[in-house]
């Protein structure tokens, strides 16, 4: 069990390969909901300029897109893979392969920054979080999402060593005191947990 859930835990962190498109596929669906929650969290408005931090597959990109408009929706991740799945999925919207922990963007770039179920694999979360501060706009919002710890244990997660697993607590704790964290049905039996942080 724990060799399978490390392979899987390493596919979730960095997809690549036949093994990362199957992933790929099981998230779309699996996230469906969660993403829908994270974006009405975001609450995200026509002209903004969003950035979806850990794109992925790009699932959330079109539903950004359809609020903001004129505005510039930009995935990143740092997965070759997923930017070029992303990439053709949807072509008018902005990509690039970067680190979480050095954004390739200027400061003040964005008004809303959207991260779903990436802060699992942030090695250094203090270098990560003042990056977002760092390209965030005054007034803008970051919007975190994650699977709550218990029901990633319940597929081996826990033991993968590649997952930071949390309580509505240690996110808290992670993400500090400016943040608000709401307790939510993710689907499929599992509750995720958002933080959301206004500047």
């Amino acid at each position: 069990m724990t060799r399978i859930a490390t392979a899987l835990g390493r596919q979730l962190a960095k997809p690549s390969g036949l093994g990362g498109r199957v992933v790929a596929d099981a998230m779309r669906l699996v996230n469906r909901r969660p993403t829908r929650l994270a974006i009405a969290a975001l609450d995200p408005r026509p002209g903004d300029a969003v950035l979806d931090l850990g794109c992925g597959a790009g699932d959330a990109i079109p539903a950004l897109q359809g609020v903001v408009g004129a505005g510039c929706v930009t995935g990143l991740d740092h997965s070759d893979a997923m930017i070029a799945i992303a990439s053709r999925r949807c072509p008018d919207a902005q990509f690039c392969v970067g680190r979480f922990d050095a954004l390739p963007f200027a400061d003040h770039r964005f008004d809303r920054i959207l991260a779903t179920n990436v802060a699992y694999f942030w090695h250094d979360p203090r270098a990560v979080l003042a990056e977002l501060r760092r390209v965030t706009r005054p007034h803008g919002r970051v919007v975190l999402y994650v699977t709550e710890a218990a029901a990633l244990a319940r597929i081996g997660l826990d033991r993968s060593g590649t997952h930071r697993l949390f309580t509505a607590t240690t996110f808290g704790q992670m993400l500090g005191p400016a943040a608000r964290i709401s307790v939510v049905d993710a689907g499929f039996g599992v509750r995720g947990l958002i933080g959301t942080i206004d500047g």
